[in-house]
């Protein structure tokens, strides 16, 4: 009986390179994901969205995902966000040759899979500067576990992966960070949504300034009422309708005018925090 050679070299068919270049291709052009909601067969839910912001779809493989795409865009130091982003396979191959670590691959023919990092992001500091951070997120029973009250990293093959990923971003000077739910909550990605509403809501610098003043201080004299209790105020006080009271809560909220606390759910009929 003769024995069957075990294949141990990751390759790459023709096909994967061809796919590969044809999205760094269309990068010139505009961005698009070397992933889409149609590439991925997994279970679980996934999101495919017209951002308003940056005015194209996104595509975001899971819940947190999502959630973790709006906690970031919430940032005003966002210039960018792009999702599912490929690297270079030929470079992956060699990080994972120099770490002896095995490359995503196919079990089964050992052909090797373009890796992709969930965000990568584009920020402006305050001098004007632009720099990049990349995010991988993992939900964090799936590569942490606590144990005594210590946190442990488990799935050594994910955090293989990780390593990968940190040592290519490593070579062009952007840090690289891994995101778990604990970072983007439920409750935060809820709030973005309420906020993103006024997205296309217009107001002159002059009612904003009003409002913001004219918020906190019924906030001030009343921390505990409902939401919809200060809006009534603003109401009767301004003469301007709840739906546009609302609006401009909705706009300071997502551009960051307001000290909104945004841990817990924003609505209507709860208080809502102030961080003065």
């Amino acid at each position: 009986m003769s024995k069957v050679k075990r294949r141990t070299e990751v390759t790459v068919n023709k096909e994967t390179v061809t796919k590969l270049n044809k999205w760094k291709k269309d990068l010139l052009e505009k961005y698009r994901p070397y992933l889409t909601v149609r590439d991925v067969n997994q279970i679980g839910r996934r999101h495919w969205l017209f951002c308003p912001i940056q005015k194209r779809h996104v595509h975001l493989l899971s819940d947190g995902e999502y959630r973790t795409y709006k906690k970031i865009l919430s940032s005003k130091s966002v210039v960018k966000i792009e999702e599912q982003y490929a690297l270079d396979i030929d470079e992956t191959l060699d990080i994972a040759i120099a770490l002896n670590a095995i490359h995503p691959r196919d079990w089964e023919t050992n052909l090797g899979y373009v890796m992709t990092t969930d965000f990568v992001v584009t920020y402006r500091n305050k001098s004007g500067s632009t720099y990049r951070v990349a995010y991988t997120f993992k939900y964090w029973e799936q590569i942490y576990e606590e144990v005594d009250a210590k946190v442990k990293k488990i799935k050594p093959r994910t955090w293989q992966k990780f390593d990968i990923e940190r040592q290519y971003w490593k070579a062009r000077g952007v840090d690289y960070r891994v995101l778990t739910e604990r970072d983007a909550t439920k409750a935060e990605a809820w709030n973005f949504d309420y906020f993103e509403l006024a997205y296309d809501f217009v107001a002159s610098k002059s009612e904003l300034t009003e409002f913001a003043i004219g918020f906190v201080e019924a906030w001030l004299l009343a921390p505990h009422n409902w939401l919809q209790d200060h809006f009534r105020t603003l109401e009767v006080k301004t003469g301007k309708s709840f739906q546009h009271i609302q609006s401009l809560f909705q706009y300071m909220g997502l551009h960051n005018l307001l000290p909104i606390n945004c841990d817990k759910h924003i609505r209507l009929f709860r208080p809502v925090e102030l961080e003065l």
